[in-house]
């Protein structure tokens, strides 16, 4: 006789395992994994990770390598992802913004948030001669170098920072970036200080960024808010004179999602 409820037990254990399947893609260092590396990783027995796979494959959300036979992620994830940034909420009301000021100051504008210890990119507006794959749309950006990921990291509770910051890879870059993680947290001292963070060649030799954080009703940094420029065409002291101008424009967005700071 079959225990009550063991069906859903069963039923929710294979959701979980689907879903660590799939977060076990959630990576720029493995675009491929074969079954048994997944098996490995997972302490599943290959059966069922081979099962669990094919069935994702059949719907499109895996694509298996037909010279190496192993997986990687299909096309309805970029589908689903793209659904969910043009749907999120916060869209409509930033997009004109950086949009706006990607066009008076013919510089790229973007805006990011926090989401599982990731720094997600929802939008940007670009205005650079180059294309990167670190700073495209729905893709992680590195919380420890880039401005985006700085601002956010900045006005988290210490613990939580403490917390990120163990479980994140500080990868060195470039030579001005800072994988110490004490003379990061005085950076993000400095931050919360001034208002906004700035990323001076440390992700990409090549680029300088500013941010500056947004906040919801309750003062709580939910976003943030960038634009960057190649540093062939502005330097970074130029391009940081911008920090008032964005400081003013994020608490513009930030009072339209109910901000109202004390005098």
């Amino acid at each position: 006789m079959r225990t009550i409820g063991t069906p859903s037990n069963q039923g929710y254990k294979t959701l979980r395992d689907l879903a660590r399947i799939i977060s076990l893609f959630n990576t720029f260092q493995v675009e491929e994994r074969s079954v048994t590396e997944i098996s490995k990783a997972l302490g599943m027995l290959p059966s069922k990770v081979s099962r669990m796979i094919r069935t994702l494959e059949s719907e499109g959300f895996f694509e298996r390598n037909l010279e190496t036979g192993k997986y990687r992620l299909g096309i309805e994830f970029f589908e689903l992802g793209m659904v969910y940034i043009f749907n999120f909420p916060l869209r409509k009301i930033l997009r004109p913004h950086i949009e706006q000021m990607a066009k008076e100051l013919n510089l790229t504008a973007s805006w990011a948030i926090l989401n599982n210890s990731k720094v997600i990119v929802v939008d940007r507006v670009q205005n650079l001669n180059i294309d990167l794959l670190t700073y495209r749309i729905g893709l992680n950006l590195p919380i420890h170098s880039t401005s985006l990921g700085k601002v956010l990291l900045a006005y988290l509770p210490e613990e939580e920072q403490n917390r990120i910051l163990k479980s994140v890879n500080l990868t060195k870059f470039t030579s001005k970036n800072i994988v110490d993680e004490n003379l990061i947290k005085e950076n993000l001292k400095l931050i919360r200080e001034r208002g906004y963070s700035t990323d001076e060649g440390e992700t990409h030799e090549d680029l300088n960024c500013i941010a500056a954080p947004i906040r919801n009703g309750n003062g709580e940094v939910i976003a943030a808010i960038n634009l960057m420029d190649e540093k062939s065409r502005r330097t970074a002291e130029d391009l940081f004179k911008l920090a008032d101008h964005l400081k003013g424009r994020a608490l513009f967005i930030s009072r339209q999602l109910g901000y109202g700071p004390s005098l």
